[in-house]
């Protein structure tokens, strides 16, 4: 852990966590696409950081701790976006697959249900529902 991170706050360090499980998983086929990277790009601007700060995570992985989120709600948004991640490219290669079970297991789902939530997130992202909506649907279900 650097120096700078014991002064981030929680929410600070939950974002760089979620960012580098996010570039990991982009990579785990072997390459970052533009397109993945891109996306990334567009999750970060929504979440408030700057290119720098995702560039210090892409440069100092190992720096960076794994944060869990608190609620339900944060650890689905969490999943959803890495699902989404591993689908922008158009094809889901299977280390993606892999590393996006582990980090589901990781975040706190209960390992007997990880393939059907991914499967359900994978339907509902390529029918185009709402990341909102989606998120209602799965937690009722």
């Amino acid at each position: 852990m650097g120096l700078q991170e014991l002064f981030e706050s929680f929410d600070k360090k939950k974002r760089k966590s979620h960012f580098k499980n996010l570039l990991a998983l982009a990579m785990a086929d072997g390459k970052l696409d533009n397109i993945e990277f891109d996306f990334i790009m567009g999750l970060a601007r929504k979440c408030y950081m700057s290119q720098d700060e995702v560039q210090r995570v892409i440069d100092y992985p190992e720096q960076i701790s794994f944060y869990a989120p608190k609620t339900n709600a944060e650890r689905f948004d969490q999943i959803y976006d890495l699902v989404t991640v591993m689908l922008i490219d158009g094809r889901i290669d299977k280390r993606e697959m892999s590393l996006c079970k582990v980090f589901a297991i990781k975040l706190g789902f209960r390992t007997a249900i990880v393939d059907k939530l991914i499967q359900d997130i994978i339907d509902k992202a390529i029918l185009g529902v709402a990341k909102d909506v989606a998120l209602n649907q799965v937690l009722k279900e």
